[in-house]
């Protein structure tokens, strides 16, 4: 954190974040869930893949209720508040659409396949990527 000692404590803690990022894909594969990676990765020229993975709010709403025991309100409201604190995030500190298709190599609605399917999806860009 000292290094960014200037900064205010969100702004800090994403560019410390970043640094990690970049060092952690420039020495072994792994998986980043959000936190601008997709963007990250991109403007330090660190070969990747990017995804966006999303479902219908509804589907969505289901899985919290189900998952999470929430009721509907409860859920909608926890979804609603964290869809926009993703966009809000995403947008301030990449300055691009939060979901715009053009900053990934695989946009997919997974109410479309379910996990396992969207899974085996994803394995197969994985591995015709390294094939390339």
């Amino acid at each position: 954190m000292y290094r960014y000692h200037g900064l205010n404590r969100e702004d800090a803690v994403f560019f410390n974040m970043s640094d990690l990022i970049c060092n952690l894909a420039r020495t072994e594969d792994c998986i980043i869930v959000g936190r601008c990676a997709d963007i990250i990765l991109r403007n330090n020229y660190i070969p990747h893949i990017s995804l966006f993975i999303s479902a219908p709010f509804e589907v969505r709403l289901q899985y919290m209720m189900n998952v999470r025991e929430m009721d509907q309100k409860t859920a909608v409201k926890f979804l609603k508040k964290m869809d926009r604190q993703h966009k809000k995030y995403y947008e301030f500190y990449t300055s691009e659409k939060w979901g715009t298709p053009e900053n990934y190599d695989l946009c997919i609605n997974s109410a479309n396949y379910g996990i396992k399917e969207t899974i085996e999806i994803i394995e197969r860009l994985i591995i015709n990527r390294k094939k390339a």
